[in-house]
């Protein structure tokens, strides 16, 4: 088959999961034999044609009054003009149309779309492709992509929601089949209003499973964060942990966020270790347990997911898709119901049952079936 992936950002620019999915996603279909191509934006001003392990990737411009991802601070005027256009990006639908016209894919399979816009479902559809889309963030019920607001969930059902997702709701008329990547984020879309009529399945993320077995002695505990030092992904939490518990060694990876000096400060003010960006990998093996104390409704978890593989055990909260991993693999505990971190056991091997649902190839042939229809 002759697939497009669309996605937000693609390798080698990534700033969450979506991005590893994404990429794993694209290289297993060649693999398979499958042509892919992947549309992305990027931050510059001219389109870039390029090639990655057999995945022809065309970055276009960003085609807004700013670059969506920059950390500058844009003031509330300029936010909701960026936002307004984004509803229908009339520059990348049409080059988004040539594109069409050019590679005549059999599949159009849309992901992370701010920034692109849902345009593309239109002119997809406009030359008889199937068009899927994953959800991997929110960012067709709100413009934030996190439905995570002055430190508490949004409701799909308030007035803002529902007049920002409405054109959305209209354009995914557009779209063949619906996948959430856990059935948190499924049904959260449904309770939204959106794809009422589309057939929807449950996919969760394809994650590769490297054991890392490198554990301190139990009263010894190494504890660490990985993923962007921010509010609603709990590193305040994380460091306030460390402040209770300073005979422990306290460990982040990451990078901050726009805005994050005083989180900073709180790091250094409790004594947590910053490595900045640090490969999964390499950060597993210089801790024993994971401690994500996640705010907002995350909608799966990859790092829930890549800890566990990696022989970790994982503290979190019942916050959005990790609650549903929580049923499906072991070694996941909630800090709410941890009392002593020196009272927490050692991880119990997986089963490879267990493991299969986030099986690269497993994924893949999911993927697969939908595309055949």
């Amino acid at each position: 088959m002759n697939i497009i992936l669309v996605n937000t950002l693609y390798y080698p620019y990534k700033i969450g999961g979506a991005e590893v999915s994404v990429q794993i996603l694209a290289e297993s279909l060649i693999e398979k034999g499958h042509s892919v191509t992947v549309v992305s934006i990027h931050e510059h001003n001219e389109r870039k044609d390029t090639e990655h392990n057999g995945v022809k990737i065309i970055y276009l411009p960003y085609s807004n009054i700013y670059w969506g991802l920059s950390l500058t601070k844009r003031n509330p005027l300029s936010k909701i003009l960026w936002h307004l256009i984004d509803l229908y990006n009339f520059k990348i639908a049409k080059e988004f149309e040539n594109i069409i016209m050019d590679v005549k894919p059999d599949i159009v399979h849309t992901n992370n779309l701010s920034g692109i816009s849902c345009a593309v479902w239109q002119k997809a559809k406009k030359y008889k492709c199937r068009v899927i889309h994953t959800s991997r963030d929110y960012y067709l019920i709100h413009p934030n992509c996190k439905l995570y607001k002055n430190g508490s969930e949004m409701s799909v059902k308030s007035i803002a929601v529902s007049l920002w997702s409405l054109s959305k709701k209209i354009l995914g008329k557009n779209v063949d089949v619906y996948v959430g990547i856990s059935n948190y984020i499924k049904d959260k879309h449904i309770e939204a209003g959106f794809f009422k009529s589309t057939e929807k399945y449950t996919i969760y993320n394809s994650v590769k499973s490297n054991v890392i077995l490198d554990l301190t002695a139990a009263n010894d505990k190494r504890l660490g964060f990985i993923g962007r030092l921010t509010y609603e992904k709990g590193f305040d939490q994380f460091c306030k942990l460390a402040q209770l518990n300073k005979t422990k060694k306290f460990i982040a990876a990451g990078e901050f966020d726009k805005n994050s000096a005083s989180l900073k400060q709180l790091a250094l003010d409790s004594n947590v270790e910053l490595l900045g960006y640090c490969p999964v990998d390499d950060f597993m093996q210089k801790v024993d347990i994971i401690v994500l104390p996640i705010k907002w409704q995350e909608p799966f978890g990859r790092v829930v997911v890549e800890a566990i593989f990696a022989g970790k055990v994982v503290l979190t909260n019942r916050v959005g898709g990790i609650t549903e991993l929580s049923r499906i693999l072991p070694n996941i505990y909630f800090l709410e119901d941890i009392q002593d971190i020196d009272s927490i056991p050692f991880p119990v091997e997986i089963d490879d049952s267990e493991k299969k649902i986030f099986n690269v190839d497993y994924v893949t042939e999911q993927y697969l079936k939908i595309y055949k229809g």
